[in-house]
């Protein structure tokens, strides 16, 4: 059964206005001001797998793409819930009237809802990588299971993104369900992200915590949600983590287009923060996430040839030993949830 587990200077035009520091404090923490003179994901299409996207809010006005849910039960990719359209708007929000700038703001969002079967998933996920999509934000996964659960259920789709140059990213998942990092998102190819908070510190109570764990960005306390359904979702999780990583994807993904997608993992996993145990460690996998660091990096001198010898050398695992983590939620397209679990956190 398959399981809810969550929640440019002048070059490129004017640099989005940073909001408050304590209500949108993860601008400001992952120096997004100054990555933004660099790239705000110009090009770049972010399929959202999820409870479907209010493209209909002012902050995503112009930002969302027609969707599609699998299956079509008639209601298209409408969020009842609100928890997809929170991780748009962190991902990409316009950041109108002071509402939230999400980390690439010229970003377009792709979503997509799903019955929550492993057939409906992997049919979104072949669905969104045709559609051409940069990296998707992956939210759907099995419920954990102490030291995780291996399952390989949807790694044909997994196998299907990475051999198309696709980059997946999902969110660890939540200690208040999950035992340690769970499928899909512990299995090749995905980067798994946890959470921290505005301290930069690893947040137990919130995250969990295991040897697939790649990166680690701001999931604590994020207002996004109950601007988006007050009452309904929490401030806390690591959806909301993945989210932020995913936008910083978009980034690379938009300044350095000759990269492919294994580069791009490498660069933004080399780039992040050293956090905790020197290297990599189960809570912060590589570090927290460092937009500024990442688009300021060297690139390749001929990422297009080290692109081939990658594939070849490494199959469609591609991302350094890092695997990835469960996610969020997964709706089932209009009415009921089927087979799903909801949850009050991300």
């Amino acid at each position: 059964m398959i399981a809810a587990v969550l929640g440019v200077a002048a070059i490129l035009g004017a640099t989005p206005a940073s909001p408050g520091a304590d209500r949108h404090y993860w601008i400001d923490q992952l120096g997004l001001p100054r990555a933004w003179r660099l790239s705000q994901g110009d090009g770049v299409t972010v399929g959202v797998l999820d409870t479907g996207v209010d493209g209909g809010l002012p902050d995503l006005a112009g930002a969302v793409l027609p969707g599609r849910a699998f299956p079509d039960l008639g209601n298209g990719v409408d969020d009842a819930w609100g928890h997809g359209t929170a991780v748009a708007m962190l991902i990409a929000g316009r950041g109108r009237s002071g509402a939230t700038t999400g980390v690439a703001p010229h970003a377009m969002i792709l979503p997509v809802t799903t019955a929550g079967t492993a057939e409906t998933v992997e049919d979104a996920i072949r669905w969104l990588v045709d559609q051409h999509v940069k990296v998707i934000n992956l939210s759907v996964g099995r419920q954990g299971t102490a030291g995780g659960n291996a399952s390989s259920a949807f790694d044909a789709a997994l196998r299907y993104a990475g051999e198309r140059d696709v980059v997946v990213v999902a969110a660890a998942g939540n200690s208040a369900e999950d035992a340690g990092v769970v499928s899909p998102a512990n299995r090749p190819g995905v980067v798994a992200v946890s959470a921290v908070d505005r301290s930069g510190a690893f947040r137990p109570d919130i995250s969990v915590e295991g040897p697939q764990v790649a990166l680690s960005a701001p999931g604590a306390d994020l207002v996004t949600a109950t601007e988006v359904r007050t009452g309904t979702l929490g401030r806390d999780g690591t959806s909301y983590s993945a989210a932020l990583v995913t936008g910083v994807i978009a980034l690379v993904r938009a300044r350095f287009p000759r990269l492919g997608a294994a580069e791009v993992v490498r660069l933004v996993e080399s780039s992040a923060r050293d956090a905790g145990a020197p290297g990599r460690d189960p809570r912060y996998g590589y570090g927290v996430v460092d937009p500024v660091a990442a688009l300021s990096s060297a690139v390749p001198a001929d990422p297009l040839a080290t692109r081939a010898a990658e594939r070849t050398s490494r199959g469609w695992g591609w991302v350094l030993p890092v695997a990835g983590g469960v996610a969020v939620v997964v709706a089932a397209a209009g009415a009921a949830l089927v087979g799903l679990r909801r949850r009050s956190s991300a």
